[in-house]
């Protein structure tokens, strides 16, 4: 492998010659994502150094990102940069769908410099499991998710409720550490109801490693109490949360904003 992998966490500046629509000069596909090169650079095959610029849905001829990840071709000596505007991370399947226009024909591994950490954040009842369980078959990825282990070590209405939840809290940063530590992403199925909280993981996790993005769902209030309500009645590997708990707890909840500053992923879950 030539020295591209110095590039990821960094921020470069591409010279796009191959723009978002543009045709292939040789092979004749469409560019569905914009293409170029940094110059100054040398490859392995003797060119400047490519890149693919994601993240972005209009033609350029200059883009200026962060690298994120690097395909490394196994059967050509040819590496390519993957370039995002500087506050998003993309998941390795998302890398892999937008490229695959062209490295579909190629033998390759996709490098990165650091695992990442995934906050899912909304309210009860809004599919934050739902969406976790997804994510963690498509990154691939380790998922804590907080009310399961709470479940299993002392049921559905445990006693001395806070203390139980720090001795879980404790444990599942621990495991999140020696993760990381693995090179392995991980994901945080805790909710982050409000600003404090989002605040004090999003600090502790990027001692952990740079790459820390909020996954939010959002979801009709009405509709999440009512998919609550049931499930609690008829689940019994739930965690017990009746009309009255789930009001309480509905003052407590702050919507994450994109004013915050944080790296943040939207999904809406209300259907």
């Amino acid at each position: 492998m030539n020295n591209s992998q110095h590039y990821i966490g960094k921020i470069v500046k591409v010279k796009i010659d191959r723009p978002l629509g543009s045709l292939h000069p040789k092979h004749g596909f469409i560019y569905p994502v914009n293409y170029g090169y940094i110059p100054n650079t040398i490859s392995g095959d003797g060119e400047e150094l490519d890149a693919y610029i994601l993240g972005t849905n209009l033609p350029l001829s200059d883009f200026e990102g962060k690298c994120i990840a690097i395909i490394h071709r196994l059967n050509d000596n040819d590496d390519k940069l993957i370039v995002v505007p500087k506050h998003m991370f993309l998941s390795d399947a998302e890398i892999e769908q937008q490229t695959s226009f062209q490295e579909k024909w190629f033998r390759h591994i996709l490098i990165r410099s650091k695992p990442a950490i995934y906050l899912m954040c909304g309210f009860l009842g809004f599919g934050k499991t739902t969406a976790a369980k997804k994510l963690e078959q498509e990154l691939p990825a380790i998922r804590f998710t907080h009310d399961e282990i709470m479940l299993k070590k002392f049921g559905r209405t445990p006693n001395n409720f806070q203390a139980r939840y720090k001795e879980v809290d404790d444990f599942i940063r621990s495991e999140t550490d020696t993760a990381i530590k693995s090179s392995k992403n991980v994901i945080l199925d805790y909710g982050f109801w409000n600003k404090e909280k989002r605040a004090e993981y999003f600090q502790w996790a990027r001692t952990l490693t740079p790459n820390v993005q909020f996954y939010a769902i959002l979801c009709d209030i009405d509709i999440a109490r009512k998919r609550v309500i049931e499930r609690s009645q008829n689940n019994l590997d739930e965690l017990f949360i009746d009309e009255s708990c789930f009001n309480n707890f509905l003052q407590k909840y702050e919507p994450i904003s994109l004013d915050e500053g944080y790296p943040t992923i939207l999904n809406n879950y209300s259907e």
